[in-house]
């Protein structure tokens, strides 16, 4: 393994040199990691304090021609489980943690909206014509009534059509309007 390595190393080597002033290209548009993080670290600060249940940090990733993604699993709200000292849950408990997921779920959208528009800002070197998603996966325990609430929400907008928008100071509902909005 190690002396594939520095064979690959050395045939590189040979091809660069055989070749003055040839380097090989490095992609321009590459979002630099940096930037990832920044975004990353941006969605965790937003999502670790009450009501949200963060289960994790975020993940970004850049994916060339396509954009940045940028993925994180929560609860809407914080839900006391079944444990030794709280061994069942009454309908009425159940019907609150809905109720307040529910509600949850609507304030989550316009924070994710809202960091759609900050990551286009961000994330400088993304070229304009790619796209920005930021995808959540909800955690629930098994006794919750999930009608009504998706499993995973994601939004994904275009870079330019972002900047655009926030140039011309654009209302939310119109930034809305731009944001490709799927649950499952």
């Amino acid at each position: 393994m190690k002396i594939a390595a520095l064979l690959a190393s050395a045939v590189f080597s040979v091809a660069v040199l055989a070749h003055p002033g040839s380097t090989p290209e490095v992609n321009a548009s590459r979002v630099p990691v940096a930037a990832l993080n920044e975004i990353e670290k941006t969605t965790n600060d937003r999502f670790t304090s009450d009501p949200w249940d963060s289960l994790g940090d975020t993940r970004g990733s850049y994916l060339p021609g396509y954009g940045a993604i940028f993925t994180f699993e929560m609860s809407l709200v914080r839900v006391t489980p079944i444990s030794p000292f709280h061994l069942t849950t009454s309908p009425e408990e159940i019907k609150s943690v809905h109720d307040r997921k529910v509600k949850q779920l609507a304030v989550l959208k316009d924070a994710m909206r809202d960091m759609l528009v900050k990551a286009a800002a961000t994330l400088t070197t993304l070229p304009p014509s790619e796209q920005i998603c930021f995808e959540a996966y909800f955690f629930s325990q098994s006794f919750e009534d999930h009608r009504g609430l998706p499993q995973r929400l994601s939004m994904t907008a275009n870079r330019q059509k972002l900047m655009d928008a926030v140039a011309r100071h654009a209302k939310p509902a119109e930034i809305s309007a731009l944001v490709e909005e799927r649950e499952e």
